[in-house]
């Protein structure tokens, strides 16, 4: 049977792109609605107004009224890609994906897989304490006062219910792959839960992907839509996924968060936050999916800088028995938990919003890193754990120790990167907030996959190449577990091989490496985007005589053991680094003399 037509955005003849079809399944959109008014989704005593009403981003303009964006540009499709999993659609594979009965019984008799998700842990919180904050939103690129957005439990839960019958009215369903390429919004959190709520496969996308990383997942995860902001941090992703969509005809339908008109998709807020679906669904309520703790939910994406691209499966119960692996304190209830990394990243989701709302805590997001926020942040929502790079971490010290604040209420400090994580950095940390920093038990961070197939681990995995899905299911073994090593394994190369991220990389690392050097005074990685590969690194150098050339640095890096994604793939030189009154480090002027020179000299060549 043919693929339906993609309802994003067509070619006419001459290049220009015409207005997308309607979807054919489901009810058209209807009127604007608030979310439904049941107890559990008013805003109680205490708590903000609801996001569909006061929180919405609104389009900006320009005094003449025009959209502050590049024109769209005609363009040519390109041939559609051949299916990345030998001929076979991944949605069919991902819906019949099951663990083997004998092997699920097992787990949940050791008590590592149960039969509930965080689906059922939500509701048991919004039933119990529907007031409680769920969420804690920070935007970056909202008006002052407005930056900050809270969801109680009963809205969350409310908003969830809502997104789930919206991905039914465009004929989703179970082991459908959805992706979304969202910073840290609520929105990102809402669509997560709802996949899992319909049965469909959440694909989370790194937020600085470029056009080519985004088309590389887009191509090998096969969504049936995907959902983008209008503009992001200087980028328009809505129009990158508008020029990819010709040839990619498993893609349905084009969805965009903000102005939606202009590359002629759906607009997100129209269709799930203010369309009541679930009052039009003509079945019933929408049911549950049978085995939802065991069917595949999500896939976490590692694209790396020469082709190389996997795709790890997870599952309800894989993921809480990862997050259960690592020795990370249960979250209280009532107990915010701050994560500075993007959640399209493993350990993010996990210690970031999974963690939080099956413990019935609370999620507190920031969408553009900036570590003034960040302390603000974590005082005024009381954090009790809080999860960043080395680097975050460091610039955290830098920021408190310029403007200190009050007393933190950290029970907790993790770490994303084990190696990273230097004695210094813990005692600095240890002395500041009176809290210690650890990167997981016995050096095992989410992010790492367990020494050999268990409950924790992927249960499938895709690679290029490859010519499929592989299956990793494996009978436990007699006798115990033995503990996880630091070593560095399959998924976790992955991940350090990432493109969309500066600070996935170990920072501290690499400047203290490059400090190495006889000919190196000072230097400072930062981060700087990619037309192509998003985000990758910039070494900014204060030479000390005749300044190193690109190439040798990079081959200095490599003889320091520096892997070889992690490499800068700029140099910048500067007089000096610029620094506080305190002699620490100004990542934010640095960023800013940064972003001046390359707009000056344009991006850099493949």
């Amino acid at each position: 049977m043919a693929l339906p037509a993609p309802t994003g955005s067509r070619t006419a003849p001459g290049g220009a792109r015409t207005a997308p079809a309607r979807p054919r399944t489901g009810p058209q959109p209807a009127p604007a609605h608030p979310v439904p008014a049941t107890p559990a989704a008013r805003p109680g005593p205490g708590t903000d107004a609801h996001p569909a009403t006061d929180t919405v981003p609104r389009p900006r303009t320009t005094p003449g009224g025009s959209r502050n964006r590049p024109q769209p540009q005609p363009t040519i499709p390109r041939p559609a890609q051949p299916p990345a999993d030998g001929g076979v659609p991944l949605a069919d594979l991902l819906a019949a994906v099951r663990p083997p009965r004998a092997l699920a019984e097992e787990y949940r008799r050791d008590g590592a897989w149960r039969s509930t998700t965080v689906l059922h842990d939500l509701h048991r919180a919004a039933a119990a304490h529907p007031h409680r904050t769920a969420i804690t939103a920070h935007r970056a690129h909202q008006p002052a006062g407005t930056r900050v957005t809270r969801l109680s439990y009963g809205q969350l839960v409310a908003l969830v219910d809502r997104f789930a019958h919206a991905l039914a009215a465009l004929g989703i369903g179970p082991g459908d792959p959805i992706a979304f390429q969202l910073p840290n919004w609520w929105e990102s959190c809402a669509l997560l839960l709802a996949c899992l709520r319909t049965g469909a496969v959440a694909v989370p996308v790194m937020p600085g992907y470029g056009s080519q990383d985004l088309e590389a997942v887009l191509t090998a995860a096969q969504p049936r839509l995907c959902v983008v902001p209008d503009l992001w941090e200087g980028a328009s992703p809505a129009e990158a996924l508008a020029d990819l969509a010709p040839a990619l005809p498993w893609l349905r339908h084009r969805i965009v968060l903000g102005d939606a008109e202009a590359t002629g998709a759906l607009d997100f807020t129209a269709h799930f936050v203010r369309t009541p679906h679930e009052r039009y669904q003509r079945t019933g309520w929408l049911p549950l999916p049978p085995d939802l703790a065991d069917r595949i939910c999500l896939t976490v994406n590692s694209v790396g800088l020469r082709e190389t691209h996997t795709m790890y499966m997870h599952t309800p119960n894989s993921l809480h028995a990862r997050l259960a692996l690592t020795g990370t304190p249960a979250v209280r209830p009532g107990e915010a938990v701050f994560s500075a990394l993007p959640l399209a990243a493993l350990p993010s989701l996990l210690y970031g919003v999974l963690g939080p709302l099956a413990g019935g805590g609370t999620a507190v997001l920031q969408d553009v890193w900036d570590p003034e926020t960040a302390l603000d942040l974590l005082t005024s929502t009381g954090a009790g754990l809080a999860f960043a790079t080395p680097a975050q971490w460091s610039e955290l010290l830098a920021a408190h120790g310029e403007h200190p604040r009050e007393p933190l209420s950290l029970r907790r400090a993790l770490s994303s990167d084990p190696a990273g994580t230097s004695t210094r950095l813990v005692q600095q940390v240890h002395e500041t907030w009176r809290v210690p920093l650890t990167a997981g038990e016995d050096g095992t961070t989410p992010g790492q996959e367990p020494d050999r197939p268990g409950p924790a681990s992927s249960p499938a995995v895709w690679q290029r190449g490859t010519g499929g899905l592989r299956l990793t299911w494996d009978t436990p073994p007699a006798g115990p577990r033995r503990p996880p090593t630091p070593t560095a394994t399959a998924e976790d190369a992955g991940r350090r091989q990432e493109v969309g991220g500066v600070f996935l990389m170990p920072v501290t690392d690499i400047e203290e490496r490059l400090l190495a050097h006889p000919r190196i005074a000072e230097a400072a990685v930062l981060g700087y985007v990619d037309p192509q590969h998003g985000e990758l690194a910039c070494a900014v150098l204060v030479p000390a005589g005749d300044p190193p050339a690109l190439p040798e640095i990079r081959e200095h890096l490599l003889a320091h053991g520096t892997a070889e994604a992690h490499l800068p793939a700029r140099l910048e030189l500067v007089g000096a680094l610029p620094r506080a009154d305190t002699g620490a480090l100004d990542r934010r002027r640095l960023r800013a003399l940064l972003t001046r020179r390359q707009a000056l000299t344009g991006p850099t060549p493949d």
